[in-house]
């Protein structure tokens, strides 16, 4: 399948010409003949045995440690929800740190499970609170605390465990979450936003890179038809949009051999075709220094092209005299670094 001059077109004759050896900006890589037409969619322990009736007293009296130091934090939460709100954020995570604090030393705690059984069974005979069995500290804590409401309690949850993923001390919470722009836009770490927010850039940029070697190939092809049907535009409200489409999308039929039938003919609007270039061009290079490489050697093979209009080869020339846009990716060595809850 390929895009010839505004239209897909299947034939049995069609094919892509290897682009040129060309010298690419002196480069000694591998990527001088780089073609990217390749990528066109065709049992029981001592310590148990050591136990004595009186440990169960002493595992008791600190359990019960625990949840009095939770009533202390939900008198906290009540005194934050009636009296401090006007006062600002800064008190909301200052209690936020502080039943991070308690989670995570409960985590640390050999009863750590027991503790967790302690505060879901407080939870439900005191609050008519059902939590799951495999709820985390975090999330129990939190829930113990935050007991009004449900979703706020969620919100707190997803932020501490993130705070936790990201290995931050309860000292160093509070400004975390200032920097983040507060809890409400605390979804993930920051390395995993600051990746997704690169990735969507770099598929803006990907996407381009094959929408204009697919232009390219319009240019170049040789096979031409004409059609004197209508065109449906699907963005019909979006008309007067900057962003115009680059193609014309036919669907037809196949009657045999290689004779077909058109069907209809279609505008997609450049947001739709993005999601159709995107599909076509889904095994090409995700490097976009690599796929800008490889666009550059078909330039420079149709620049040469005399079979090709002394315009477009001249145009052809001029662009590659400028400097490329994407860089190659850098490898850095470094050292191994160290849902709903309720039922």
């Amino acid at each position: 399948m390929q895009l010839t001059n505004g239209a897909i077109k299947k034939t049995a004759s069609s094919k892509i010409p290897p682009p040129q050896i060309i010298d690419l900006d002196d480069e000694n890589d591998g990527l001088d003949t780089f073609d990217l037409s390749a990528f066109v969619i065709p049992s029981t322990s001592k310590s148990d045995l050591a136990l004595r009736p009186s440990d169960k007293d002493k595992k008791k009296s600190e359990i019960a440690q625990f949840i009095a130091e939770s009533e202390d934090l939900y008198a906290m939460g009540v005194k934050y929800e009636t009296e401090v709100v006007a006062r600002g954020h800064q008190h909301l995570y200052d209690l936020l740190a502080s039943i991070y604090s308690l989670a995570l030393r409960i985590e640390a705690n050999e009863q750590a499970n027991k503790i967790v059984i302690a505060i879901r069974k407080e939870l439900k005979d005191k609050h008519q609170i059902n939590l799951q069995t495999n709820c985390t500290p975090m999330a129990a804590i939190v829930r113990f605390v935050v007991r009004g409401d449900k979703l706020t309690a969620s919100r707190y949850t997803k932020v501490l465990t993130v705070a936790r993923a990201e290995n931050l001390s309860a000292q160093d919470l509070p400004a975390y979450i200032t920097r983040r722009g507060g809890v409400t836009q605390i979804q993930e770490t920051e390395a995993e936003f600051m990746s997704k927010k690169k990735g969507d850039k770099n598929t803006k940029a990907r996407t381009n890179l094959i929408r204009e070697y697919f232009q390219l190939l319009g240019h170049a092809s040789s096979e031409n038809f004409q059609y004197a049907g209508s065109v449906i535009e699907h963005n019909e409200e979006k008309a007067e949009d900057t962003e115009s489409s680059s193609f014309c999308v036919f669907i037809a039929q196949h009657v045999n051999g290689e004779n077909y039938k058109i069907i209809t003919a279609n505008d997609l609007g450049y947001a739709y075709e993005d999601n159709l270039i995107k599909y076509m061009g889904k095994e090409f290079p995700e490097d976009l220094y690599k796929l800008e490489r490889g666009l550059r050697n078909f330039k420079r093979q149709l620049s040469m092209d005399k079979n090709q209009p002394d315009s477009f080869r001249k145009e052809l020339e001029r662009q590659l005299g400028n400097p490329m846009k994407h860089k190659p990716v850098e490898v850095i060595e470094m050292g191994t670094p160290i849902d709903d809850i309720e039922e």
